[in-house]
């Protein structure tokens, strides 16, 4: 803490990022920084009344998967919707909430990105008569 900056403006007394990094880093650990290739802004929606953890699976294009689980103090601020934003090496192909069906979500149909058919229980007896 800098007593200096009590009561000031931190914005406008702040160092920019590069001026930080050039005065606390070494060219080494400059060198070291990755800049991610890609951004995403991801916004959750909560349609239900109860705060549930929000696990989530995202798809990659080189076929990795990787799972987040956000607690659910995530909606302590917005009990509607929130919003993430991810930065990555990778492109994300593909987004799924809760992919093991963990929680008390009663609508799945929603829980997909880029969003998937989803087969009708007519069309599902219609493929198993066909079977038979």
């Amino acid at each position: 803490f800098d007593p200096e900056l009590k009561g000031k403006n931190l914005l406008e007394t702040s160092q920019t990022l590069k001026e930080y990094m050039m005065d606390n880093m070494t060219a080494e650990e400059r060198r070291s920084i990755k800049e991610p290739k890609y951004f995403y802004e991801v916004t959750f929606d909560k349609p239900g009344g109860i705060p549930m953890p929000l696990i989530v699976e995202y798809t990659y294009a080189d076929g990795t998967r990787e799972n987040i689980t956000y607690p659910p103090e995530i909606w302590r601020k917005n009990d509607k919707e929130v919003k993430r934003v991810i930065a990555s090496e990778k492109e994300i192909t593909g987004i799924v909430v809760d992919p093991k069906a963990e929680t008390a979500d009663i609508d799945v149909t929603n829980n997909a990105w880029p969003k998937k058919e989803q087969q009708s229980d007519f069309d599902k007896f219609k493929k198993s008569i066909k079977g038979k």
